[in-house]
């Protein structure tokens, strides 16, 4: 059968035909086809435009062509048509590099790729677009866009946490032995890529000679197994430090082979991270060789679940095998008896209120040798509730032997200054009353070397009689036991010095007490130290035509008070003040200025016993300041 397209020239001769093979070609057409006349009424539309603009054929013929653009293209689009019918040209693409644009039925605007020709007719020329529809193409070019800017975003982000992290990735072929290097990698590595060997080789000579050997090694054996090298080395770089580097590396293999042919992976430098970590494990191992040669342990408690963690020297303390599960209540049992119930006391005390404690206690090691111990615990709070309990426990034992055997010998040597000082105060007084009574019987009848010998038996005896009381006086300072309470220093100097000018109204003597010197001790031991300083300001001051003396306080580089007593008196060669507060040291003669040589040496221990400290300042014929500290309470402690 001969169709009537295989014989073009036989399609005029049967209208019907044509017009029927024509309709099929418009309808079956992808695109829209668009036929408008030159007034711009729609002659021709077909089921593809149909389909595309949302109008019925019906609803669109002999309507303006208007009715299918946008409203903002309507003024300019029928000026265009017409001067594309004057150019002479029968066929074109509109729009160009502008975007065109059509309405649907819907109001909605889209995209449109456009074709145009005109062809003359008897009854006029006749335009006619082909149509095609670009949105899917727009939002696929779109959505390409927005993910190739996403893309590069990420990019960026990778290469900056690259830098930051100092982490670069590598590739090396096991074949060729060339290795490809990112950017990155070179600044970890610390080289210059311009000059820097990338093959496998020089990357090996790039480690540092001690690490080499472990790194190939660690190598091979990864390609021979095929696994994943994970190990940190150190290189060389060519300028600067030695650095620190962790490689991690996946070898890919053949498929069909199986032959480990590439390595894939990264480098980050953790320097910084490496020095740390053996920092930390140099200081770990310091502080438990510490520890064991302290005999201290450290110790804590997770309050939730109660789980103790101990350290070593804890179960070298209490000699136990460090694989022992020491509980809380097992530790809490090997306290002696009597020492039990503190050792509960405080620990519930931590947990309940976050008191801490410091206490010596009797401990039974798991051997049944009995130990002291000191053991100390806090509480750390969150949020003001007790998470954590962390202490410390030390093997006191032989410290309070020493103190015992200190103690012991104290007590000895206290018996011994009071007995010795009390039994010469005997044979002392008979010395000095025979003494007395033998002046008496010679009278004007002793030669002038009698009355000398006389006079030197009763000054050595009074001497005697002064070293007695200053021994008894400083043997009191060990025994008596110390009262805190608030002391108004101002006034006791007052009272001190009142007494001296009261006894000696001839001298002049300027006084600059300063008002509200408080501090809190024991009254009758710092008025024996404020009544020594003072003593000593005026005696050594007694030479001066105008003599000054001035108590007051001043503020030590940490804010705390320091009290002072100073004299523009005698003063004394620094170079000779470490013997300044020893007994019976004495920087001036007796014939020059009067004295046993204890009043310092009281002094200091009675400072020490409150817990303060004293000092002096001096120069020779310029005068001596002494300074000393008292704590806001007094810690009577001290021995």
């Amino acid at each position: 059968m001969k169709l009537p397209i295989d014989n073009p020239d036989s399609w005029g001769s049967d209208p019907a035909n044509a017009a029927a093979m024509l309709a099929g070609v418009l309808n079956s057409a992808m695109d829209a086809i668009v036929t408008v006349d030159e007034q711009q009424r729609i002659v021709l539309y077909n089921r593809a435009a149909e389909e595309i603009f949302g109008w019925p054929r019906h609803a669109v013929l002999l309507q303006p062509l208007e009715k299918l653009l946008p409203g903002r293209f309507r003024s300019s689009h029928a000026e265009k048509v017409k001067r594309y019918g004057n150019t002479g040209v029968t066929s074109r693409r509109m729009g160009g590099r502008s975007v065109v644009y059509g309405l649907r039925a819907s109001g909605e605007e889209f995209p449109l790729e456009v074709s145009i020709s005109h062809f003359d007719t008897s009854e006029g020329r006749l335009f006619t677009a082909i149509v095609r529809d670009v949105s899917e193409m727009e939002r696929l070019a779109r959505e390409q866009a927005e993910s190739h800017a996403r893309l590069q975003e990420s990019q960026r982000r990778l290469l900056k946490a690259q830098r930051i992290g100092r982490i670069g990735y590598y590739q090396v072929d096991f074949t060729t032995g060339l290795m490809w290097w990112c950017d990155e990698s070179c600044d970890v590595l610390g080289v210059d890529r311009s000059v820097f060997d990338s093959s496998y080789d020089g990357f090996l000579r790039l480690i540092h000679p001690a690490d080499r050997a472990a790194f190939e090694a660690a190598c091979d054996a990864a390609v021979q197994a095929g696994l994943a090298m994970d190990i940190e080395f150190r290189v060389v770089p060519s300028v600067g430090e030695v650095r620190w580097i962790h490689l991690l590396g996946q070898t890919d293999g053949d498929g069909e082979s199986g032959l480990r042919k590439r390595r894939t992976g990264m480098i980050q430098e953790i320097t910084g991270h490496k020095l740390a970590e053996l920092a930390m494990v140099t200081s770990a191992a310091l502080l438990k060789r510490t520890g064991a040669l302290a005999r201290v342990g450290g110790w804590e408690v997770d309050v939730e679940t109660m789980a103790p963690h101990w350290s070593e020297e804890i179960y070298r303390i209490c000699e136990m095998d460090s694989a022992t599960d020491l509980a809380l209540e097992k530790l809490a049992g090997l306290y002696a008896p009597e020492a039990q119930p503190v050792i509960r006391a405080a620990f519930m005390a931590a947990l309940e209120e976050g008191a801490p404690w410091d206490l010596d206690l009797p401990l039974v090691t798991a051997r049944g040798r009995r130990i002291w111990v000191r053991t100390q615990g806090r509480a750390l709070l969150q949020d003001g509730k007790v998470v954590r309990l962390v202490g410390a426990l030390q093997d006191i034992t032989e410290i309070k032997g020493v103190e015992n055997k200190l103690k012991f010998s104290n007590q000895e040597l206290e018996a011994f200054s009071y007995s010795v000082s009390h039994d010469l105060r005997s044979p002392l007084n008979t010395i000095h009353g025979f003494s007395h009574l033998l002046a008496k019987q010679l009278g004007k009848h002793a030669d002038e070397k009698a009355q000398h010998y006389l006079s030197r038996i009763q000054a050595g005896a009074m001497q005697m009689g002064q070293l007695i009381e200053g021994l008894l006086s400083l043997s009191q300072m060990l025994r008596v036991q110390l009262r805190s309470e608030r002391v108004d220093l101002s006034m006791l100097a007052r009272n001190s010095l009142d007494a001296r000018q009261a006894f000696e109204p001839e001298r002049q003597v300027t006084l600059h007490i300063e008002s509200g010197l408080v501090a809190h001790g024991d009254e009758r031991l710092l008025r024996v130290v404020m009544e020594n300083l003072l003593g000593n300001a005026w005696k050594f001051s007694g030479q001066r035509a105008q003599a000054e003396i001035r108590v007051g306080q001043s503020s030590d580089a940490a804010g705390e008070p320091v009290f002072f007593v100073c004299d523009n008196g005698a003063g004394f060669d620094m170079a000779y003040v470490d013997k300044l507060f020893e007994p019976f040291q004495r920087l001036h003669g007796v014939s020059e200025f009067p004295g046993t040589g204890i009043g310092l040496a009281t002094v200091r221990r009675i400072i020490g016993r409150h817990g303060g400290r004293i000092w002096a300042e001096s120069s020779p014929g310029i005068g001596a300041c002494f300074f000393f500290t008292l704590p806001a309470e007094s810690a009577g402690q001290q021995a």
